[in-house]
């Protein structure tokens, strides 16, 4: 609108300026059409300058607004990946915890089992302790709940004689799955399948511990280990004895 007042006003100028008595006037709006053409001069220039800040704050809003959706769609990842990652946690705990669970739960069963082990070998115990009696030790008496009676032998074909002399051989026998704690009190018997009657020694016990001892045997016979081999000799025995 400004544009076509100041056109109007030069045309008019131009029409004042073609007679003499208007050359005054004609010079007034000459210099207000220029004055009307800077200020239209500076006013697009305001304007170019207004146009290009506001294009500036609409990108600038616009880079704004997707970073905020950058942000938001980040945010909402790590939100996720967070829920996600405490989920596997209660997961992981509840697993844990069902573990946990089931060990103490066979812990309670066995520590069951095992009282009632005990019981059995308290009976049992009851028991020994009713049959059998030990009335002297080699150390000390002791509970008599812990009295045990343990016998075996060194086998027909598995005795190890050993030569002492020409007419004597020995054997150790193991009794250490006996369990005793100290030395108990051993009766042993030589037996055979033939020519042991006339042997010596079978009784006679040496070098006793709780787990083993020796005995020797003598014979007339000048091979001693021969005949004890041929004639399948072993010591039989019977220990009695505290076990604790």
């Amino acid at each position: 609108m400004l544009r076509v007042l100041v056109v109007f006003a030069f045309a008019m100028v131009i029409n004042m300026a073609s007679t003499e008595e208007h050359d005054e006037e004609a010079e007034e709006l000459k210099d207000l059409l220029v004055v009307s053409i800077q200020n239209i001069v500076s006013l697009n220039d305001l304007v170019t300058q207004l146009t290009n800040k506001i294009v500036q704050v609409m990108l600038s809003v616009a880079e704004h607004k997707t970073e905020i959706e950058v942000l938001k769609k980040s945010h909402s990842e790590a939100i996720t990946e967070l829920r996600n990652k405490i989920e596997n946690v209660e997961t992981e705990q509840s697993s844990t915890l069902t573990a946990l669970a089931d060990d103490v739960r066979a812990v309670t069963e066995h520590f069951t089992s095992t009282d009632a082990a005990i019981e059995e070998d308290k009976e049992d115990l009851s028991l020994i302790s009713r049959e059998v009696t030990i009335v002297s030790a080699e150390d000390r008496v002791r509970d008599q709940r812990c009295a045990k009676v343990c016998a075996g032998t060194t086998g027909r074909k598995t005795t190890n004689w050993v030569n002492y002399s020409s007419t004597a051989i020995y054997t150790d026998v193991d009794m250490s799955g006996c369990g005793f704690v100290s030395v108990p009190t051993i009766t042993t018997s030589l037996d055979g399948t033939s020519r042991h009657w006339d042997s010596t020694g079978s009784s006679n016990i040496y070098s006793s511990t709780a787990t083993s001892f020796r005995i020797f045997i003598k014979t007339a016979s000048a091979d001693v280990r021969g005949r004890a081999n041929e004639y399948s000799y072993n010591i039989e025995w019977i220990a009695v004895g505290f076990t604790c």
